[in-house]
C-alpha cells in the first residue's frame, strides 16, 4: 500500500472527523443559543417573552386620565357654562334644557313636561357615565338634530370633573365608576417542549447526515487506492 494512499484515507478521515465536530457545534448553538444581557443592548427590549401569544382588548372608557380627574369642586366651576340652560340644584325648574338634578342613572328624555327634540327622544336608553361623557363631547354628534347649541367640553378632564358633579347633585348619589380592567384574549400557546424537540431532530438528522457522507468519503478514497495497487494491463 502506498504512502500517497495512506495520506488519502488519513485525510479523508481527518475532513470526515472535522465535519462532524462543525456539526455537533451548529446543534449546540441552535439548542443553547447565548442572549446577552439586556443591559448590554444598546437600546432595552422586553427580557421576557411570554409563553402565550395575547392580545390586549383596549377599553376606550374610562380612561386613567378620566378616573383621575373626578373632582366634584371642579366640575361645579365647569358647571357654570350649562347654567345658563339648566339648574343642578334640588326643585330646580327647567330652562331651555331640562333640570339636571338625578340627572345621573335616569332614562333619557324622560323629564315630564319638558319639550325635546325628536332626536333625543329617539335614543332611548340611560344617562350612565359613559352615555353623558359623548354627549358633553360633542352634543350635536351624539344626538342627531339635538335643540342643544352647545358645542361642547373637548377635554375630557373636563368632562369627568362635570359628571362628578352631576353624580352628586342627587337625592341618593349613584355609585361611583370604578377603573375597568382590560381584557386578555389568548390566542395561541406555542409549548416549548415541542420546539426543543425539533430542534433536537435536526440535530440529530445533521450528525447522522455527517457520518454518512464521511464513510462515502473513505469508501471512494479506498476504491481509488485498490485501483491504484493494480498492476497494469499485461503485466506480472
Amino acid at each position: 500500500m502506498s504512502g500517497l494512499f495512506v495520506n488519502k484515507v488519513l485525510g479523508a478521515l481527518l475532513a470526515s472527523g472535522l465535519g462532524i465536530i462543525m456539526i455537533n457545534k451548529f446543534s449546540n448553538v441552535v439548542m443553547h443559543a447565548e442572549v446577552p444581557d439586556p443591559e448590554k443592548f444598546a437600546y432595552s427590549l422586553a427580557v421576557e417573552a411570554p409563553s402565550t401569544h395575547e392580545a390586549v382588548v383596549e377599553i376606550a372608557f374610562p380612561s386613567p386620565a378620566w378616573l383621575g380627574a373626578r373632582d366634584a369642586a371642579k366640575g361645579a366651576k365647569v358647571f357654570k357654562k350649562c347654567k345658563s340652560c339648566h339648574t343642578a340644584v334640588v326643585g330646580g325648574k327647567d330652562g331651555t334644557g331640562p333640570a339636571l338634578w338625578n340627572i345621573v342613572g335616569k332614562p333619557m328624555a324622560s323629564t315630564a313636561g319638558f319639550s325635546y327634540s325628536s332626536g333625543m327622544t329617539a335614543m332611548g336608553g340611560t344617562w350612565g357615565y359613559e352615555e353623558l361623557d359623548k354627549f358633553l363631547t360633542k352634543p350635536k354628534d351624539y344626538v342627531s338634530k339635538t335643540k342643544m347649541s352647545f358645542n361642547g367640553l373637548k377635554k375630557e378632564t373636563d368632562r369627568a370633573a362635570l359628571i362628578e358633579f352631576l353624580r352628586l347633585a342627587a337625592d341618593t348619589p349613584q355609585q361611583q365608576l370604578f377603573a375597568q380592567t382590560q381584557e386578555t384574549v389568548a390566542l395561541t400557546e406555542i409549548p416549548t417542549d415541542v420546539t426543543e424537540e425539533v430542534l433536537q431532530d435536526t440535530a440529530t438528522t445533521l450528525e447522522d447526515t455527517s457520518l454518512e457522507m464521511a464513510g462515502d468519503v473513505v469508501e471512494d478514497v479506498i476504491k481509488d487506492g485498490v485501483e491504484e495497487t493494480k498492476p497494469a494491463d499485461g503485466g506480472h
